[in-house]
C-alpha cells in the first residue's frame, strides 16, 4: 500500500470515469436522497435517472462478502442500483460539450471518491487506487501535487459510514421481502428511500 502522503492526483476532467461503458456508478440510499433533494425529483422521475441492474445468477455467499454494496430484492431478482447510462454507455449526467458532470455538487459517493477506495484497519482510514482508476484516470500522475491527507481521510470516513447505513437499509428491505411483508418493486424501493429521514452525521452534503 502506498503511503497516504505519496498519493498524487488532480481531476483533469478527462471524462473517462463518466464515459467508460463497463463502469456503473452504484448509488446508496443517501446518494438517491441527495439527488432527489437537489433536483426536486418525483419517484417516477427518479426511476428515469436510476437503473436496477439485475444479476444474471444469484451471487454466492463468498461473493456477497466481497461486495461493497449488497444487492437488493426487486420484482425481477437481486439487483444493485446505479445511475442510468445513455446509448453510448456514458452516464446520463455527463455533458460532453462542457466535459463536466451535470450534477457535480450532488453526485454519488463513488464519483466523489474516484479514483480511490477506502477501508478501515485498526480504526484508521486507509486509501488505495481503484483498479479502474489505475486503468484510465488521467488525473493520477507524478506531475501533480500530493493529495490533501485531511480532506481525503475525512471523506473516506464519511463514505464508509454511509455504506454502513446503506447496508442497514438493504438488509431491512430484504428481510421484509423475505417475510412477505412488502412487495419487492423498484418503485417501492425508491418510495421507501424518499420516506426516510437523513441523519446529518451519515450523509455527505452537496457542498463537500
Amino acid at each position: 500500500m502506498v503511503s497516504l502522503n505519496k498519493f498524487r492526483f488532480e481531476c483533469v476532467h478527462c471524462g473517462n470515469c463518466c464515459c467508460d461503458q463497463n463502469t456503473i456508478v452504484n448509488t446508496t440510499y443517501s446518494d438517491i436522497l441527495r439527488i432527489k433533494n437537489g433536483l426536486s425529483t418525483t419517484i417516477n422521475e427518479m426511476l428515469e435517472i436510476l437503473s436496477f441492474y439485475i444479476y444474471d445468477d444469484t451471487p454466492s455467499s463468498k461473493n456477497l462478502l466481497k461486495m461493497v454494496i449488497h444487492p437488493i430484492q426487486t420484482e425481477n431478482g437481486l439487483a444493485f442500483i446505479g445511475l442510468r447510462k445513455n446509448n453510448s454507455g456514458s452516464c446520463i449526467f455527463y455533458n460532453y460539450e462542457k466535459r463536466r458532470c451535470a450534477i457535480y455538487t450532488i453526485r454519488p459517493c463513488f464519483c466523489r471518491t474516484f479514483p480511490f477506495y477506502f477501508y478501515l484497519e485498526n480504526s484508521i482510514v486507509n486509501i488505495g487506487y481503484t483498479k479502474k482508476g489505475l486503468e484510465y484516470c488521467q488525473g493520477i500522475s507524478d506531475n501533480y501535487k500530493m493529495i490533501d491527507k485531511e480532506y481525503w481521510t475525512d471523506l473516506g470516513k464519511k463514505v464508509l459510514d454511509d455504506l454502513i447505513q446503506n447496508d442497514k437499509f438493504i438488509n431491512h428491505w430484504n428481510q421484509e421481502v423475505n417475510k412477505q411483508k412488502i412487495k419487492p418493486t423498484a418503485k417501492g424501493i425508491i418510495s421507501s428511500i424518499f420516506k426516510m429521514g437523513i441523519n446529518d452525521k451519515n450523509i455527505i452534503k452537496s457542498n463537500e
